[in-house]
């Protein structure tokens, strides 16, 4: 039994290991391939040069597009934040005829193709006269992130105690300060949780996009594509790894938030005393 029970270990590692490496490997390629001194990319990479991260500087068309994407990208979230945590308390402590179906309706863009919506939202912004800039962009991708927001939000309502709300109501408290008071404090890990991946998920969103700005507009995704037309040189493999850098940066970032919030700090292992 004590032998069957260490082989079943030792198999574990080797599949979490293998896991991992295949996690890993792509980064490192990239990470690899950036700093060869090569015209094109290649891997095993040719020499060494730090020359390709030095030419980002010359591109300025990539910074233009990230401060796109963050503009979008923040804008988007923060209108699918308020919306989905109001569109969430409505329908999880305030249940009504229909909460279920309303429900559906607001997830149902996760499912969705987002060629099509993007299809969808350039016809109604092109009625509206808002396409073509980042506007109409911030709408529809607020639409997209929209179900991520509800459901975290929605399952961490459904698991809070309404004692201390009642409370409040026996007390006097309008509905609209339990919410700001109360409610909204318990979710701050959900709405964090949530609007992280909201941002990760439209920052890289390219349908929408592609199909909803115009060319002085367009955010870092897109050009990537458009430059990639042109040149296969490791300058966007240094544009990758300045990507993942901060990705990771943000996720350290989001890690310290979150374990400064009361009762999470067992997520991410025991402070030290």
């Amino acid at each position: 039994m004590v032998k069957s029970g260490r082989v079943t270990k030792w198999l574990l590692a080797v599949f979490v290991g293998a896991v991992a490496v295949y996690l890993l490997l792509p980064l490192l390629m990239i990470a690899f391939t950036s700093v060869g001194s090569g015209s094109a990319s290649k891997f095993p990479p040719q020499g060494f040069t730090l020359e390709w991260y030095a030419n980002l500087r010359e591109q300025t068309q990539f910074l233009d597009a990230f401060k796109n994407s963050l503009i979008a990208s923040a804008g988007a979230v923060l209108l699918a934040l308020v919306t989905g945590t109001l569109a969430a308390v409505a329908i999880v402590q305030y249940p009504f005829p229909g909460a279920g179906l309303l429900r559906a309706f607001f997830v149902s863009p996760m499912v969705m193709p987002k060629i099509t919506l993007g299809i969808a939202y350039l016809i109604l912004f092109s009625k509206m006269h808002i396409a073509g800039g980042l506007f109409g962009l911030v709408l529809g991708e607020a639409v997209i992130v929209l179900p991520f927001i509800l459901t975290i939000v929605g399952s961490a309502l459904a698991n809070l105690k309404p004692v201390h709300r009642e409370a409040a109501a026996d007390l006097g408290a309008s509905p609209w300060r339990i919410f700001f008071t109360i409610t909204l404090p318990q979710l701050k890990f959900a709405m964090l949780l949530s609007g992280s991946i909201a941002f990760v998920f439209t920052f890289d969103q390219v349908e929408a996009a592609l199909l909803l700005l115009r060319q002085d507009s367009y955010t870092l995704p897109i050009q990537l594509f458009l430059y990639m037309e042109k040149w296969q040189d490791p300058t966007i493999a240094a544009v990758s790894v300045v990507l993942i850098v901060g990705a990771l940066a943000l996720f350290m970032a989001i890690k310290l938030v979150l374990r400064s919030i009361p009762g999470l700090e067992g997520w991410f292992g025991s402070r030290k005393k």
